[in-house]
C-alpha cells in the first residue's frame, strides 16, 4: 500500500493506494499552523505504507517536517514529485519543466490517464490554475490567477471596511456586503475561467474535456455556464499513475 499526499498552499489531502485504486481519503488544513504539529494529528492511526509519494507546493519547512515525521513514524523517506520533461505518455509544456508546480503536473497526468486528450484542468484552490493537454499527451502550458480567498483578502486589504472572511450567499442582487463580495469574487473567477475556455476552444476545437479540481471546485461549478466534470482527487490520481511508473 502507498500513501499519497497532495500538499497545497492551504491544506493537505491524502489517500491510500493499491496501484491506481485510491481509498481512505482525508484532508486537513495546514495554513498558519506549526508544520511539526500537522502530521501526528492528520495521520494518527494510519497503517505503515510501503511508499509515501508526495506533491508539495507549500515550501521547504512543511516538506522537512514531513520527512522527519515519516522517518520517525514509518521508518520511510517520502518521495517528493519533481516535474519532468516527460512521463507516462505526457510531455511537459514548460520551457523549464521543473518550474511547473508538482500538483499541476500530477493533475495533468491524472487527467490524461483517466480521460485521454484533449483535456483541460482547472485547479480551484489558493490559486486558480489552468492547464491543457492535447490528444497526443502534450501539455500546452497554462495560466495562474488568484483564487477566491486570495481575491477576498486583497479586497479587504485595499478597502479595510470590507470583510476579509466574506462567505455570504451567492446571489446576483446581493443585499448585504458579505454576499456582495462573495458573489462578486465568485463571478470574477467564473468569468476568467469561461474566457479562457472560450479562447482554448477557438484554438483546440470543441472536444476538450474540462475538469474542475480543488477546494473551491464545487462553488465555481455552481455558477459556471460551461459543462465541467468534478475531479476532486485528480492530483492524487496522477500521483498514483506516476508512482506506478516508477516502482
Amino acid at each position: 500500500m502507498m500513501l499519497l499526499a497532495d500538499i497545497g498552499n492551504t491544506r493537505v489531502k491524502w489517500a491510500q493506494a493499491q496501484g491506481r485504486e485510491l481509498s481512505g481519503h482525508g484532508t486537513a488544513l495546514h495554513a498558519g499552523l506549526p508544520p511539526a504539529g500537522i502530521w501526528p494529528k492528520a495521520w494518527a492511526g494510519l497503517p505503515r505504507p510501503q511508499r509515501i509519494v508526495v506533491s508539495n507546493v507549500a515550501g521547504a519547512a512543511l516538506a522537512q517536517s514531513l520527512r522527519v515525521y515519516c522517518e520517525q513514524q514509518f521508518q520511510l523517506a517520502p518521495e517528493f514529485l519533481t516535474p519532468s520533461s516527460r512521463a507516462v505518455g505526457v510531455s511537459n509544456g514548460y520551457l523549464d519543466p521543473a518550474q511547473l508546480g508538482a500538483d499541476r503536473w500530477a493533475a495533468v497526468v491524472g487527467a490524461f490517464s483517466r480521460y485521454g486528450g484533449p483535456a483541460g484542468v482547472i485547479g480551484c484552490g489558493t490559486a486558480i490554475t489552468v492547464d491543457t493537454v492535447n490528444g497526443e499527451g502534450r501539455h500546452l502550458g497554462g495560466l495562474i490567477a488568484p483564487g477566491l480567498a486570495v481575491m477576498r483578502r486583497a479586497l479587504a486589504e485595499a478597502a479595510p471596511v470590507l470583510p476579509a472572511d466574506a462567505n455570504g450567499d451567492s446571489v446576483l442582487f446581493a443585499r448585504d456586503t458579505r454576499s456582495a463580495v462573495s458573489s462578486g469574487v465568485l463571478r470574477a473567477a467564473a468569468g476568467f475561467i469561461e474566457r479562457v475556455v472560450a479562447e482554448i476552444r477557438e484554438r483546440q476545437g470543441a472536444q476538450v474535456k474540462w475538469l474542475l479540481t480543488g477546494g473551491d471546485a464545487e462553488a465555481l461549478q455552481a455558477v459556471l455556464r460551461e459543462p465541467f466534470t468534478l475531479a476532486p482527487h485528480l492530483v492524487l490520481e496522477g500521483l498514483a499513475v506516476l508512482a506506478e511508473a516508477r516502482p
